[in-house]
């Protein structure tokens, strides 16, 4: 005797096949649409970034600006707390004194793409420091290796250069020859490394100088920094050019055996082009 075939039903009715075919086919589409969609999105993004490559390579088959040479002078200040005591008490400063030299081919002539029209400093970072508050100031040329601080001069967030094209220039003020003739100067300022430092040997004079480092203990690897900038030039063509500007405070040379402890410490950096600038514009 044969069984009968038995049919299960649900809820009194029998499976929607047809429904859940439905369900996957529209499933399997939106993921091929999606996959489509990211596959077209890359390519464009892709397409896009290399004729990026290829204008930036078109606007930059030569250099214009350069920095080819950075001379730095470190040492250190501080400012009194008390005056009249038999002690020193002191709040410790540190500062790095720049010159940046800009190299435009003027020797050669001066003509609307390598003379300087604008030129400013903007995006001022800091960073690897534990110790103190640094920031960055312009330098009056004219007192390049002293710890003089000008709150006018300082770079919060940006800071323009006046361009000269002749006569005599304020260095007491931002300005630059738009050949580039006269050099970018600048303080980067450590300040407050240690406040309320107590010197009590008195029996010498006390120097305001990188041995007041070694005087009250600051190590020089918690006060290690490095400075970054960028400087935007403009040209008479206003075609624009920036440089992304990375300078390691220098407090000392292991080879040599020299440190800020010593007084000062000087460094100078030269190159050419050790510091390229790259039209964008």
């Amino acid at each position: 005797m044969k069984k009968k075939a038995t049919t299960i039903i649900f809820n009194g009715k029998r499976p929607r096949n047809t429904r859940e075919k439905v369900v996957i086919i529209i499933a399997l589409t939106i993921i091929a649409i999606a996959l489509w969609t990211f596959i077209i999105l890359n390519y464009v993004n892709n397409r896009k970034f290399a004729e990026e490559i290829n204008n930036f390579s078109k606007l930059n088959q030569k250099t214009v600006f350069s920095i080819d040479k950075i001379y730095m002078y470190s040492s250190s200040g501080a400012t009194e707390n008390e005056e009249d005591r038999a002690i020193w008490n002191l709040n410790i400063n540190q500062f790095t004194d720049i010159a940046l030299y800009i190299n435009n081919r003027s020797e050669q002539i001066l003509n609307y793409e390598n003379a300087i029209k604008n030129l400013y400093i903007e995006n001022v970072r800091f960073s690897g420091y534990e110790l103190g508050k640094p920031s960055l100031y312009y330098k009056d040329i004219n007192d390049f290796g002293k710890m003089i601080i000008t709150d006018e001069n300082k770079i919060e967030n940006k800071i323009d250069f006046k361009i000269i094209n002749d006569g005599e220039i304020d260095y007491s003020k931002p300005q630059i020859y738009a050949d580039g003739s006269n050099p970018l100067t600048i303080q980067y300022l450590n300040k407050d490394i240690k406040t309320n430092a107590i010197i009590s040997d008195i029996s010498t004079d006390v120097t305001y100088d990188g041995n007041l480092l070694r005087k009250t203990g600051i190590i020089l690897s918690k006060i290690k920094c490095i400075l970054a900038f960028d400087i935007i030039i403009t040209n008479f063509y206003n075609q624009k050019f920036i440089s992304n500007v990375y300078i390691d405070i220098p407090l000392e040379d292991t080879d040599v055996g020299t440190t800020i402890y010593d007084g000062k410490f000087i460094k100078k950096l030269e190159n050419t082009n050790l510091i390229k600038f790259f039209r964008v514009e």
